[in-house]
């Protein structure tokens, strides 16, 4: 991907809540492999992973689960997501949640804003050459609508999008983040927290952190986001001077928020102080009743069941009370989707009806 210049544009947009898609602190999960199947084709705790070594001839040989774990960090971030990357010259890693298209079909009307915010793990330059990015796709997967890019070797992290100009021709793109179309260079061994975004409507695409805040027009307005994918690349360069890498990087991801908005709240400070309610959805699968509450005792007002199509099957206009039970012996057996609207904002989880 070609290096352009990116002038960086400074303020911090203060909004209201947006809504959210995805909320993953990975504290529910268990210490050890994410999932038992690394080809992408079938999830565990709806979450995908995605290992390949590359195709032939290729000196990498280390695709399997454990590119993808849950490890123990610190008091702050308890446990996290380790992602270890190829350790040779081709192959990537791929992980993303299940679900996401059909949440992004039934977000509230006029939230054309996709907000994506993550805490990443700088760690220290070393050999290997792996890239860890994030990267939001459309359906083809073919378009990279926004996201980052962050070189384990040098620590340096780059802006993503899909991007065309007068002199660049339509394609994925890596941006500039530090003024005066320089790199920016993350300080090692560190939690940042850092947060892009994607407007459907404009194609606009913003990306801030600690000591950036940039955007461009993006070249895919009216573009539907289809998965929100953390990757990792080995890093290698094919065109001379042809570097190969030799090594495995691991690096450490935590508290990924997916969110709807109608207006900018990119690392807004009322975002991050938010609380993040964990709401319980059980049993899932179902064949009666659907139990929804959560340990805080937060107050739901509305709940919404509608089939993938968005469609509103259900309409459950609560008391705001904290547990609600959720009738569902008369649906079809399939997938459903069910939005949560609560006092401290509105969440969406798929259902199974048995």
């Amino acid at each position: 991907m070609k290096k352009l210049l990116l002038i960086p544009m400074f303020g911090l947009s203060l909004a209201v809540h947006g809504q959210n898609l995805i909320d993953e602190n990975f504290n529910s999960l268990n210490i050890g492999n994410v999932g038992t199947d690394y080809t992408g084709a079938t999830p565990t705790n709806n979450i995908f992973t995605q290992a390949s070594n590359g195709t032939a001839p290729t000196t990498a040989t280390n695709a399997g689960n454990d590119n993808f774990q849950i490890v123990a960090n610190d008091a702050t971030h308890l446990n996290v997501l380790q992602i270890t990357g190829t350790n040779g010259d081709k192959g990537s890693r791929q992980l993303w949640m299940d679900g996401f298209a059909d949440q992004w079909t039934f977000r509230d009307a006029g939230n054309e804003i996709l907000e994506v915010e993550y805490d990443l793990y700088t760690g220290t330059t070393g050999t290997s050459r792996n890239l860890m990015g994030l990267y939001v796709m459309d359906a083809t997967k073919s378009k990279y609508l926004c996201g980052f890019v962050f070189n384990t070797n040098t620590l340096v992290l780059s802006g993503l999008a899909y991007y065309t100009s007068t002199t660049a021709p339509i394609g994925n793109y890596t941006f500039y983040l530090n003024t005066g179309g320089t790199n920016l260079v993350l300080t090692p061994n560190t939690w940042v927290r850092i947060g892009v975004s994607y407007n459907k409507t404009t194609g606009q695409v913003k990306w801030k952190g600690p000591g950036f805040n940039g955007q461009v027009t993006g070249a895919a307005p009216a573009t539907d986001p289809d998965r929100v994918s953390l990757v990792s690349t080995s890093g290698s360069v094919t065109t001379p001077t042809v570097i190969s890498n030799t090594a495995a990087a691991s690096t450490l991801f935590d508290n990924l928020i997916v969110r709807a908005s109608a207006t900018d709240t990119l690392l807004s400070n009322n975002q991050l102080n938010a609380p993040s309610v964990d709401f319980n959805v059980y049993p899932n699968p179902a064949s009666n009743f659907v139990i929804v509450n959560n340990a805080a005792q937060v107050n739901i007002s509305q709940i919404l069941v509608s089939d993938v199509n968005g469609r509103i099957i259900k309409d459950l206009k609560t008391q705001n009370i904290s547990e609600v039970s959720v009738d569902v012996t008369d649906l079809k057996t399939g997938v459903y989707l069910m939005k949560i609207i609560s006092e401290q904002g509105t969440l969406i989880r798929k259902i199974i009806k048995n």
